[in-house]
């Protein structure tokens, strides 16, 4: 059994690929919470009882359960991993394979029996944004939080002085309504106010405090990612919040989370900003879905026999497909030609019993292998405006 922290690789992909005559795939939601991680192990070995069941009944032979079961076992009662978990575990088992993915992004549960592994989940993880960061603000203190793909949010140590928090970053004495020293010495930085008092006051205070703490995190930001590729989520209550958006100006994705941070440990802040990343990659998936369908006239294809062709030949940029849908056949990777199963594509075999494998997560590796881009989504997800098929495939060029 091979345990894996880190998001799968084109070799994780290149040892589950392929046909693992018998193939248990599952896909189960857990937590890092401690009084959680029981419904994890029972969702686990419920999914293992419910595969051995299954090969029983398809005829599979005695040493074919005697090595699920081994893994089963090693799996269940290796209490490092239990003790280490995400957000969902993703295991693929068979007489050959072990193989344990443990993911930041929330899968749904499921169980598979086959002859090939069910990788459209697994492909969910390294397609999407799984990194991000986070500003938790409040009158009475602000943190920059890092989460990765393998690691909770941790709070940033950086340098916060002069602006940890309203007073200091406005030079106020705690309690006080007005800046420290002399009225004519600090009334300018408020538009000339002699004396802040009430809402609008407090309102001027709110907004330089924004300002100063723009300024630190935005340095602090750029030292990490300088090509400002990781989002960042701000959370914060208003009118704090939108403050902080009118005066934030980058090319950063920002995003915002309403409602006071002050009360949100590391567990509660890395759930709720893990939820959010998920958001933000259906929101992104569907305006590049609906600018492709608005504006690339001849790029699109969603014929998976046509899409194969072009993704043999390194024509598709971008490959998108339903991870809750499945479409078996087999797949030539050398000319792209593919062949249902039965049932247009919905039995476990070719006609003349060929086992036969998800075609998606296949076409999937095939473009990444030719140097595409793949995103994976849920189409009860997405406006139905933007959907109409299994997979949906940008082409490098136009169709003529």
């Amino acid at each position: 059994m091979t345990v894996h922290y880190e998001l799968p690789t084109a070799a994780d992909f290149s040892v589950l690929a392929g046909a693992h005559h018998p193939a248990v795939t599952i896909y189960a939601s857990t937590s890092p919470v401690v009084s959680e991680r029981e419904r994890a192990e029972v969702a686990v070995k419920s999914g293992f009882d419910e595969a051995l069941e299954h090969l029983k009944g398809a005829g599979a032979d005695t040493a074919e359960l005697d090595a699920i079961r081994a893994e089963r076992d090693r799996i269940l009662g290796d209490q490092q991993l239990w003790g280490g978990l995400a957000r969902s575990l993703a295991l693929f088992v068979s007489p050959d394979v072990s193989e344990v993915f443990v993911l930041p992004n929330r899968l749904d549960d499921a169980v598979h029996v086959g002859s090939h592994f069910t990788l459209g989940q697994l492909l969910r993880a390294p397609s999407q944004d799984q990194e991000a960061f986070a500003i938790t603000i409040s009158a009475s203190e602000w943190a920059l939080w890092h989460a990765t793909p393998t690691d909770r949010a941790v709070k940033l140590p950086i340098d916060q002085q002069g602006t940890a928090n309203l007073d200091e970053a406005t030079n106020r004495e705690p309690g006080e309504d007005k800046p420290r020293g002399s009225n004519r010495g600090t009334a300018s930085q408020f538009g000339g106010a002699s004396r802040l008092l009430g809402d609008e006051g407090r309102k001027t205070l709110l907004d330089l405090y924004t300002k100063r703490v723009i300024e630190v995190a935005r340095r602090e930001l750029l030292e990490r990612d300088p090509d400002e590729r990781v989002p960042v989520f701000v959370f914060a209550a208003e009118p704090l919040l939108s403050l902080f958006l009118q005066n934030t100006r980058n090319s950063r994705r920002v995003v915002a989370v309403p409602g006071s941070p002050d009360r949100l440990g590391a567990a509660e802040l890395d759930e709720i900003l893990r939820r959010e990343l998920g958001r933000l990659n259906v929101r992104e998936a569907e305006r590049a879905l609906r600018a492709l369908a608005e504006g690339s006239a001849g790029r699109v294809e969603r014929d998976l026999a046509a899409i194969a062709r072009e993704a043999a030949d390194g024509a598709v940029e971008t490959f998108w497909f339903d991870f809750t849908t499945s479409v078996n056949g087999t797949l030539d990777r050398e000319s792209g030609a593919i062949e249902f199963a039965t049932d247009h594509g919905a039995g476990e075999a070719l006609a003349d019993g060929t086992p036969a494998g998800d075609l998606l997560p296949q076409l999937a590796l095939l473009v990444v292998a030719k140097g595409g881009k793949v995103v994976t989504v849920r189409a009860s997800e997405l406006d139905g405006g933007v959907w109409s098929a299994p997979a949906m495939a940008e082409l490098r060029f136009a169709l003529a």
